[in-house]
């Protein structure tokens, strides 16, 4: 078991070495070992002493990523003009910076934060962050190209990939924006498993694969969050009547997936399923969960379940997934187009913080959604409801890594929902 190797190491060297190293190495092997409890307690009591800048960023980002969000924000906000003659680490404290503040409800102070970082200057520096070996060269002819606050009426803008496909769902809602601006084209780099999804989906784009063909032809490019950050002035939507991902009326799903949906008992609510995540992010391990941990509430709800959760399974998930009749669907899904038609056929679907949510949510399909206490900071502090998606409702966890309440919260409101 490598992460447990690699804390037993990181334990044994800080105890024979003391030092801010040691300890932003232990806490970040504490972190990817899901000791969420240990990880903080330890982060606390050196919060106090770690004084190289350096160091004091790299503890405050684990403090952000562990939930401390109010002990991380004065850190990072003392950081800040430290740091101000290296591009590369200022870049970096100010978006962590901006990340704290929205979790902490503070949107307007962190848009102002990560407004900024969208200007070409900055996009320079994150490109050269993202490359391998740092190496943007790739970029640089195409700087002035970057999309900041130019209008855009009459001209062609590329959309680069940015982020997952949640990322992609969540933030196509800003071409309807660019459309409105008077765009005459908009290109949007796609990966292959949505693409069919976004071909139909009718939103106004011509879908490319490979984003930096894209750039020599275009008046402007920006990316998702940049347009996050364009036009999301406050956070707050206005409630739409639809979803705005629309759906191909002619599709059909394979045969494999319409036989097992239909193979619910009839009259019982159909309930879709996805616990963790395939991507690697920041909140792992702490954003996916245990299957184990929804048991009591397979084994108590009135309902079908449809498991949605893709990539390679464990024995014990399909132990569960048998013993508690849940059907799994995600063997045979080609594509999030499919899993849209999916959803079209279920109640509810709960989900961690993964692609489907926002999937679901934009097509207003009823979702709930399981956060950890430190989650993406688009979620702001909103504890129920978010003006993201009116179908959507949040559980959030009390305590990193804890979902016995949060689990026993949804077991409740379902056994209320089927008492209506």
């Amino acid at each position: 078991m490598p992460v447990l190797d690699d804390l037993t190491t990181s334990y044994t060297a800080y105890q024979q070495e003391t030092n801010g190293k040691t300890a932003l190495d232990l806490i970040s092997r504490l972190q990817q070992a899901g000791k969420a409890e240990d990880a903080i307690a330890l982060a606390l009591k050196w919060s106090g002493k770690m004084t190289v800048p350096i160091q004091r960023a790299q503890l405050a980002y684990f403090m952000s990523c562990l939930g401390l969000l109010a002990q991380a924000e004065p850190m990072l906000q003392e950081l800040l003009p430290q740091v101000a003659a290296d591009d590369e680490i200022y870049y970096q404290i100010r978006l962590e910076l901006a990340v704290v503040k929205y979790g902490l409800g503070k949107f307007h102070e962190a848009r102002l934060l990560q407004r900024l970082l969208h200007q070409p200057k900055w996009c320079e520096v994150w490109t050269r962050l993202a490359s391998q070996n740092r190496d943007n060269s790739w970029f640089l002819p195409f700087k002035d190209k970057v999309l900041d606050e130019q209008p855009v009426a009459g001209k062609t803008i590329l959309i680069g990939a940015e982020g997952g496909i949640g990322d992609l769902l969540q933030f196509s809602r800003y071409v309807k924006n660019l459309q409105q601006e008077g765009a005459a084209r908009i290109y949007c780099q796609v990966p292959p498993a949505a693409q069919s999804l976004m071909l139909n989906s009718g939103l106004p784009i011509v879908i490319v694969d490979d984003s930096f063909s894209g750039m020599h032809g275009c008046d402007y490019i920006t990316w998702a969050f940049a347009l996050f950050t364009r036009y999301q002035k406050n956070p707050y939507f206005p409630v739409a009547a639809q979803g705005y991902l629309g759906l191909a009326a002619d599709y059909a799903l394979p045969a494999g997936i319409q036989e097992k949906l239909a193979a619910g008992s009839s009259g019982r609510r159909r309930i879709g399923l996805v616990w963790r995540s395939e991507t690697r992010v920041r909140h792992e391990p702490f954003r996916s969960m245990d299957l184990q941990a929804l048991a009591p509430l397979l084994a108590s709800a009135d309902a079908d379940f449809f498991s949605l959760q893709v990539g390679a399974l464990s024995d014990a998930e399909r132990q569960l997934l048998e013993q508690y009749c849940v059907i799994d669907l995600a063997p045979q899904l080609r594509s999030f187009e499919d899993s849209a038609h999916v959803l079209e056929q279920l109640d509810l679907l709960l989900t961690v913080d993964s692609a489907p949510a926002h999937l679901a949510g934009a097509r207003q399909r009823p979702v709930w959604l399981m956060l950890a206490q430190a989650c993406d900071y688009r979620w702001y502090d909103c504890q129920r409801f978010t003006p993201w998606y009116p179908s959507m409702r949040l559980y959030r966890q009390a305590e990193l890594g804890d979902w016995g309440p949060l689990v026993a919260a949804m077991s409740a409101d379902l056994a209320l929902q089927a008492g209506v």
